[in-house]
């Protein structure tokens, strides 16, 4: 039986996250707890699935589920200078410190889920790229953008400098940018136990980890669903 210990952040939002702790990139949303915690068995399947299709040999072996709730966060705002901040989890895991192996297999993942970005990207029309979507804040290569900017600032949590020029208007080098500054920087923060906080809000190495891979996944998702909504 395979334990899945489970973090829950309420009020993402508006809905509940609940991420696998023990296996970074996988996580699930629902409109309550037990929604999200419902779709946690499927998730855990498909990315036992996904890795394999990349993998010589398993990283996952998921011989029935066991799914334990091991801490509740609840979203909270703190006014940032005139600006409404949302402070997000900071989890008892999230203080365990980084093995070589787990920086390792996660920059793997990272890569894996950069290239199924790229490559779905390629694919598209180039006037979908820069099409603006009713109810959207940012266009696919505004998407791009954001993606590779936040990177930075993840790593700007933790002390790090990863440069990306102001007034580069090509999405695609911003990413290569992001991409080079992670691999640079992820493999340094190996051992660290140290715990940092900005506007009330915790980081730590492992924080950082889950939520580069969190943030990737989820507009690879969001990505593909706009596009879909196109081109079907």
């Amino acid at each position: 039986m395979t334990l899945i210990q489970i973090g829950l952040e309420r009020n993402v939002e508006g809905r509940t996250l609940a991420w696998a702790l023990d296996y970074p990139g996988v996580f699930t949303y629902g409109a309550d707890d037990a929604e999200a915690i419902l779709r946690m068995p499927r998730e855990m399947l498909r990315f036992e699935s996904w890795l394999n299709l990349r993998t010589d040999y398993p990283w996952v072996r998921l011989e029935g589920l066991d799914v334990h709730i091991d801490e509740i966060f609840e979203v909270f705002p703190v006014d940032d200078e005139g600006e409404i901040y949302e402070v997000n989890a900071f989890f008892r895991s999230d203080l365990l410190p980084l093995s070589a192996e787990e920086i390792q297999k996660a920059l793997q993942i990272y890569d894996w889920q950069r290239e199924e970005l790229l490559a779905g990207v390629e694919t598209l029309p180039k006037d979908l790229l820069s099409r603006q979507f009713e109810g959207q804040r940012w266009t696919i290569e505004g998407i791009l953008e954001h993606i590779a900017r936040v990177e930075r600032w993840y790593f700007s949590r933790l002390g790090f400098e990863i440069s990306l020029p102001d007034d580069c208007s090509d999405p695609l080098q911003l990413l290569t940018l992001s991409a080079e500054g992670v691999r640079r920087s992820l493999p340094e923060t190996e051992g660290w136990d140290q715990v940092f906080e900005h506007q009330q809000e915790k980081w730590s190495a492992r924080k950082l980890t889950r939520r580069l891979l969190w943030h990737q996944r989820d507009h690879i998702d969001h990505i593909r669903e706009l596009a879909q909504g196109q081109l079907c």
